[in-house]
């Protein structure tokens, strides 16, 4: 517990006996430090009465005061490693009972069984007992708890926690954020208070509890919103009763804390008196750009908080208030206002209060307030030297609280609490009024007292000077006074008595104008604005009106310096530049002004100090003697400017990525030093090997390859790891003297024993085989080599073998060709004489069919039989695996721990992008494994897609920074990327609602045209060949399923009198879906038509006794012909019965129209069962018909795409639209046609056709084989439409582009005016594309089963793990993500060993 106010009060009456020790104390010196690292990140951090404790991962350390020596080490499982298991985090640390018999106990929680809590001897770290449930068990959770003694004497726990956060598991004690109580009797017993007493708060879920604390009977917790950072909400406080045994839980109330608008608590200290209760907070936003007031200190009066909370809040069930109120600020509470606040301890040091407080460049801060609770300036007590930020617990020595405890990363130092050695005078240490230290009369030196820590940053108000004047009235406005005064509205001039009127009225007119012909100086920028604390020797200020004045100076005021440091500007280069040189200082955000002539200073700017850059490795660290490699260093605070230096070469290179010098002078491999120079201060980095330089030996060109070229490069084996990047390679061919260059792309470098193979590939229509080949060169660097083509002279023999050979082969065909002439003759002039009479025939009919048909449109088609979402996604995102989209729509919901983990990381935008361009650089990561990875993760991150469109960003940006090297036009061409898969299934989520509601109709409408069209002619159910029509009148028998008064049951239909059957029954089950909207019921074999004749009913079937035998055994199946059906047919629910249906693979024992063995059969089966005839321009007039007859349903279906209703387009294409756009732009990209194929290769190619050619992905409908030749023929037209390249048709041009050659330019226009219309509309704001998201996000929530989805990635991630954890190694910044993957690993492979006993 913090130590109480006049604690040291009578610290003043032992300084004279005390004086030889605090002398001693002096000569030690300024602030000490001692050390003591830990293997694992710092988690928690308490004091006991002899010993300071230190948690890391699962292991607990009891350490010496002086950190010299540890006095017990303890496990929160029985292994050794603090890494095992994976993940574990210390959440409570409360050592308490100090007094009680056995020397106290220690309470330890951790992540571990759901939370699990252990209970300790204090003395000897035996286990007790220990409870599960207890604490969070989620790493990102919060946890906050003290043990507080009951009247009875029994001790009880009150602790909150989370217990569910929307990225990670929940916990099994609860899913929400809850305060809890929990008995510790004895040393064996361990009793929790039952769920249905648990305190939940009214906020619910996501709530982080900072700390907790008992005064005056009551537990305060602070907290505040630890998601939902849209709208984080106001930090808060929770305060319940003092629990005993007949109450124990109470909620007393809760209230917010207002701290410079600020929304997240980092660190809390309490000073605590029975007089008087004092909170400390460090509050922050919760996504902190940067800046001078980032983070804010406000103490609060724990009265008033209780008297606020108290005199509004009203109790509501379970001790839930119905009303929050808003606690005031203490009188005398105040606000320091700094860059990077991290923690905060206050204690009370001879009644002054002393805080200290931890930064995040690693700083500890001392701040002193006087009594009427203002701060002192700022002193830094100590530095850690890299930006290492401070644990957001500090704590004082519990032996010698002269120390103060400090812990960064995975150490923990001890800091002395003052530097009293810097006092060199009685006054100078008066003044200071640091309680800590004193001044001695008798020895005239400074004595130590006591310790402590804080930090402030104060603003500078810059302000436009005016010219104030009093003019007199009656005096044609003589001016009596004039000043100069900043641009206020209050104006004072010094005037004498003689100048007011005798009754004391003023007389004198007042004017404010802006002093003439003076502009004031502003500042634009500082160059550098980063800079170490070095200082800088010369930066340039940017601004503006720096001539016509004199005595510039900069004025700078750091977060810890109260007085401001004067600068003299260097030189003055013009009116808007100018040079100053910076001084050496702290790492801190600095403010800065610029001022002249004593003027007030200009709006300030902001400058940072900090660490010196360090520099973790150089890749590739080795480069050849000759010429110049690229390398790169990996440089922390890189914004610093600085030079390289290499040993053994002269010069300076700057910045991170620099070109190693040559080494002519070298005669093997040799080694340099690279020293990072910053401000004349070398930085030692690493070393640089050179090696020979690569050794080229021949090369092979192939041109068999068309349309490629390979070029096989050789190379001597060496040690330089050269990259295809690294290298270009260039052949000259032609003839004569114009000769031309080939620059190839190289593809892969393989190394065998004997030598490297350089793969090279160029694309050219042309072959340069037939010029002349002059030597291949290469570029490695800045070199060149020329490489000399390796000779084979075995194609000399086959070149003169090839004539004689040609000359037999051509007698011999000669002589074969003469005598099969004559009788081909004979028979061809026959079957052109029997051709010639088919074809006028057929011409004839076809003529006549033409015009006597009727165009008619389906123009009413009832209900649009829409697929829900679900499988209207499932069918989009795996086109091709029925089997496996079934999968996800089971819900089988197991709350697995590993996949929960697994989403968590998934969610980690940097492991994502890493993971996605790993797979794709596995060879056999194949097309169709890249479809299905991108499917999965598309339904895995279904209810997140604002994250799920930042990561397509992502993508899209690297896929055209690959593209960009060969040809942009061909980006999303095909599905050949991970990404162009994500890019369609989000534009099927995006735009199913638009799909629905504006294209459907249409495109039902077309489809059904479609299906009527084809229905007019007849078709053989066997071999599908083309060949009067009957109406039926069809009654529906009621099945108890569809009984509605809205079905109708009679229902008029069109057969032909040569449909088989089961043909007549798929076409009265379609015109009922047409007319209803659905489906009848029952599949097509539990139905059967009856023939209602003359009161008579009659069974049809394809096949019955009366069925027609025919030669060699055939039977023919019945139609509607074979019954003599002319009135009507009803349709009745029957059992099951087994019949032969249109689907069925029939046997040659069967026939419909024709015999299977006629000669129709053969010609058709030669044409792949495409046409009767072998001439199939017969049917011209007959598509033209077609053509005819859905035209206007066509084109308004595509005006429905690309036409903008009420001059808006969805959101989704606007977005994406915009999005190519402005990266077109960023990379230079002037070609329009490059941005027009970027767009129409992401939505009509990638979307609408896909839909068009698929109408069984929209609607609950089978495709047939004609319906979908039919669409697409339709989908083509609609592509011609979007394409930038004119179409040169001639006669021989295919049928179906000659069918809308005349409809196509119109077409191209109308798409021009579309993408146009788009391009103008006003660009959308990030708030309305994130609410549309987030609005299709909840649609589809519980849609889908995701665990499913994210089994089926991990098994990717598990056939590729060796390559992913490599990569996630290598990479700078996902080290957490490498150990996140082998925690999941473990956990999946756990899980499988598993069995059931």
């Amino acid at each position: 517990m913090p130590m109480a106010p006049g604690a040291h009060a009578q610290g003043a009456l032992l300084l004279f006996w005390a004086l030889p020790l605090l002398v001693a104390l002096a000569e030690a010196g300024a602030v000490c430090q001692q050390r003591f690292p830990l293997p694992r990140a710092i988690d928690n951090l308490a004091v006991s009465p002899s010993h300071l404790l230190v948690a890391g991962g699962s292991c607990l350390y009891e350490l010496e005061p002086s950190l010299r020596r540890t006095v017990r080490e303890l496990h929160a499982t029985g292994s050794q490693d603090c890494a095992q298991p994976p993940g574990t985090v210390s959440k409570l640390l409360l050592p308490y009972g100090e007094g009680a018999p056995g020397g106290g106990f220690l309470l330890t929680c951790w992540t571990l069984q759901d939370g699990i809590c252990q209970l300790r001897n204090l003395t000897g770290g035996e286990l007790l007992s220990s409870e599960t449930q207890v604490a969070s068990c989620l790493p990102q959770g919060s946890t906050a708890g003290v043990v507080v003694q009951g009247s009875s004497g029994s001790w009880y726990l009150a602790v909150a926690a989370t217990y569910f956060l929307a990225s990670e598991q929940s916990c099994s004690a609860s899913s929400d954020s809850a305060i809890n109580i929990h008995t510790l009797q004895g040393t064996n017993k361990w009793t929790a208070v039952l769920d249905d007493q648990m305190l939940k708060l009214k906020e619910g879920k996501y709530l982080y509890f900072v700390d907790a604390f008992l005064w005056r009977k009551h537990i305060f917790f602070p907290y505040y919103h630890h998601y939902n950072a849209n709208a984080p909400g106001q930090p808060s406080v929770a305060i319940i009763k003092q629990p005993d045994g007949s109450n124990p839980i109470s909620f007393y109330g809760q209230g917010y804390l207002q701290c410079a608008n600020k929304t997240k608590i980092l660190s809390s200290s309490v000073i605590l008196s029975e007089q008087r209760g004092l909170w400390a907070g460090v509050f922050s936003p919760h996504h902190p750009l940067r800046s001078s007031s980032t983070t804010a200190l406000c103490i609060f009066d724990l009265e008033k908080v209780m008297n606020n909370t108290l005199s509004h809040a009203t109790a509501g069930s379970h001790g839930l208030p119905t009303e929050k109120t808003v606690p005031l600020p203490t009188e005398k509470s105040y606000t320091i206002i700094h860059s990077d606040l991290s923690s905060v301890y206050a204690t009370v040091v001879l009644n002054k209060i002393v805080l200290f407080l931890g930064t995040g460049n690693g700083q500890l801060l001392k701040v002193i307030l006087d009594e009427n609770m203002k701060p002192n300036c700022p002193e830094v007590l100590y530095e850690i030297e890299e930006e290492t930020p401070v644990f957001h617990k500090l704590a004082l020595d519990p032996v010698d609280d002269s120390y103060i405890y400090l812990s960064a990363a995975s150490e923990v130092r001890r800091i002395q609490v003052a530097d009293c050695s810097k006092y060199v005078s009685c006054q100078e240490c008066i003044s200071a009024k640091d309680p800590h230290c004193g001044w001695c009369y008798l020895n005239q030196r400074y004595f130590f007292l006591i310790v402590v820590t804080a930090v402030g940053n104060f603003s500078i108000l810059s302000e436009r000077l005016s010219t104030c004047q009093v003019k007199n009235i009656k005096t044609n406005h003589q001016v009596i006074c004039q000043r100069k005064e900043p641009e206020v509205m209050n104006c004072s001039c010094n005037l004498g008595i003689a100048e007011f009127t005798d009754n004391g009225t003023f007389i004198y007119l007042l004017t404010f104008n802006t002093c003439p012909g003076y502009s004031p100086m502003h500042i634009i920028s500082i160059e550098p604005a980063w800079i170490s604390v070095l200082g800088k020797k010369e930066v340039i200020v940017r601004g503006e009106n720096f001539t016509g004045v004199s005595n510039i100076v900069m004025e700078m005021t750091g977060t810890s310096s109260c007085k401001p440091y004067e600068i003299h500007v260097t030189k003055v280069l013009n009116n808007t530049h100018m040079k100053f040189s910076l001084p050496t200082g702290r790492k801190e955000v600095k403010s800065v002004c610029i001022k002249a002539d004593g003027v007030n200073c200009s709006s300030p700017i902001t400058l940072y100090y900090v660490s010196l850059p360090m520099c973790s490795k150089i890749f590739p660290n080795i480069s050849w003697i000759s010429p110049i490699r690229q390398n790169i260093v990996m440089i922390h605070y890189y914004d610093i400017i600085f030079f390289f230096k290499i040993s053994g070469c002269p010069g300076d290179i700057s910045h991170c990525s620099f070109l190693a010098p040559s080494f002519h002078h070298a005669k093997g491999s040799t080694i340099s030093s690279v020293i990072l120079e910053v401000e004349k201060y070398n930085i030692h980095c690493s070393k640089l090997y050179y090696h020979p330089d690569p050794v080229f030996t021949g090369y092979e060109l192939t041109t068999d390859m068309d349309p490629f070229l390979d070029l096989k490069l050789f190379k001597e084996n060496d040690n330089l790891n050269i990259s295809k990047s690294e290298i270009e390679v260039s052949l000259s061919h032609g003839t004569g003297g114009n000769l031309k260059n080939i620059t190839f792309t190289v593809q892969n470098i393989t190394q065998k024993p004997d030598r490297s193979i350089i793969l090279c590939k160029f694309k050219s229509g042309k072959d340069p085989a037939t010029s002349k080949i002059d030597p291949s060169t290469v570029k490695f660097g800045n070199i060149k080599r020329e490489v000399q083509k390796k000779r084979h002279h075995n194609y000399l023999y086959a070149l003169i073998l090839i004539p004689f050979l040609a000359l037999i082969v051509t007698g011999v065909a000669i002589i074969v060709t003469r005598y099969k002439s004559k009788e081909l003759t004979n028979k061809l002039t026959q079957r052109l004489d029997e051709f010639e009479s088919e074809l006028r025939k057929e011409i004839r009919e076809e003529f006549a069919e033409l015009q006597m048909d009727k165009l008619d449109v389906v123009d009413s088609f009832g209900t649009v039989p829409f697929l829900d979402y679900k499988h209207f996604a499932l069918r989009t995102f795996f086109p091709e695996s029925g089997g496996l989209a079934a999968i996800f729509t089971e819900d089988m919901h197991t709350n697995d721990e590993s996949l929960t983990a697994l989403y968590a990381l998934i969610c980690d935008k940097d492991f994502l992008v890493t993971l996605i361009h790993t797979l794709e650089k596995q060879k056999n990561f194949s097309v169709k494994d890249r479809c299905l990875f991108a499917s999965f993760l598309t339904i895995a991150l279904q209810t997140k897609l604002v994250y799920f469109t930042q990561i397509l960003e992502i993508l899209t940006r690297d896929l055209m920074e690959q593209s960009s090297n060969i040809q942009p036009k061909l980006m999303l061409r095909r599905t050949e990327s991970v990404v162009e898969k994500l890019l369609t299934n989000w534009m099927s989520v995006c735009l199913s609602g638009f799909l629905r509601e504006t294209f459907g109709e249409p495109f039902y409408l077309l489809v059904t045209t479609l299906d009527q069209r084809i229905s007019k002619g007849p078709v053989d159910v066997i071999t599908l060949t083309e060949f009067s029509m009957v109406a039926l009148n069809v009654v529906f028998e009621k099945i108890p399923e569809n009984e509605s008064a809205d079905i109708s049951w009679n229902i008029q239909v069109n057969v032909l009198d040569c449909d088989s059957i089961g043909q007549a029954k798929e076409k009265i089950f379609h015109a009922f879906l047409n007319k209803n909207g659905f489906s009848y019921g029952l599949k097509l074999n539990e139905t059967v038509l009856e023939l209602q004749s003359s009161g008579q009913q009659r069974e049809l079937l394809d096949i019955d006794s009366s069925s027609a035998i025919l030669e060699d055994g055939i039977t023919r199946l019945n139609t509607i012909g074979h019954y003599k059906v002319i009135t009507k047919i009803m349709q009745s629910n029957w059992e099951p019965l087994t019949l032969l249906q249109i689907d069925v693979e029939y046997a040659d024992e069967h026939c419909h129209l024709i015999l299977p063995h006629s000669e129709e059969v053969k010609e058709m089966q030669i044409a792949k069962g495409k046409q009767k005839f072998k001439v199939k321009e017969m049917y011209l007039t007959k598509l033209l018909s077609t053509k005819v007859a859905v035209h206007s349903v066509v084109e308004k279906l595509f005006r429905r795409i690309w036409s903008l209703p009420n001059n808006k387009a969805p959101i989704a294409i606007k977005y994406f639209f915009d999005f190519l756009d402005a990266q077109a732009e960023n990379r230079k990209i002037t070609d329009p046609d490059v941005v027009h194929i970027w767009k129409t290769n992401s939505l009509p190619l990638r979307f609408w056709v896909n839909i068009l050619k698929n109408p069984q992905f929209v609607f609950d409908i089978k495709k047939t084989p004609h319906i979908d030749g039919c669409l697409s023929v339709i989908a083509q037209a609609f592509m011609d439409a979007f394409s930038l390249a004119e179409q040169q048709l001639g006669k021989a041009a295919p049928t179906n582009k000659l069918l809308y050659a005349k409809d196509i330019p119109l077409y191209k226009e109308e798409v021009k005016a579309y993408y146009k219309a788009i391009r103008d509309l006003p660009p959308l704001t990030s708030t309305e594309l994130e609410e549309f998201l987030n609005q299709e996000s909840k649609k589809h929530e519980n849609e889908f089963n995701e665990e499913v989805a994210l089994s089926e990635i991990y098994k990717y991630i598990a056939r590729y793990s060796d390559e992913i954890l490599s990569k996630l190694e290598k990479e700078w910044g996902l080290e957490e993500a490498y150990k996140q993957l082998l925690q999941i690993t473990a956990l999946i492979n756990d899980k499988k060993k598993c069995k059931w006993i």
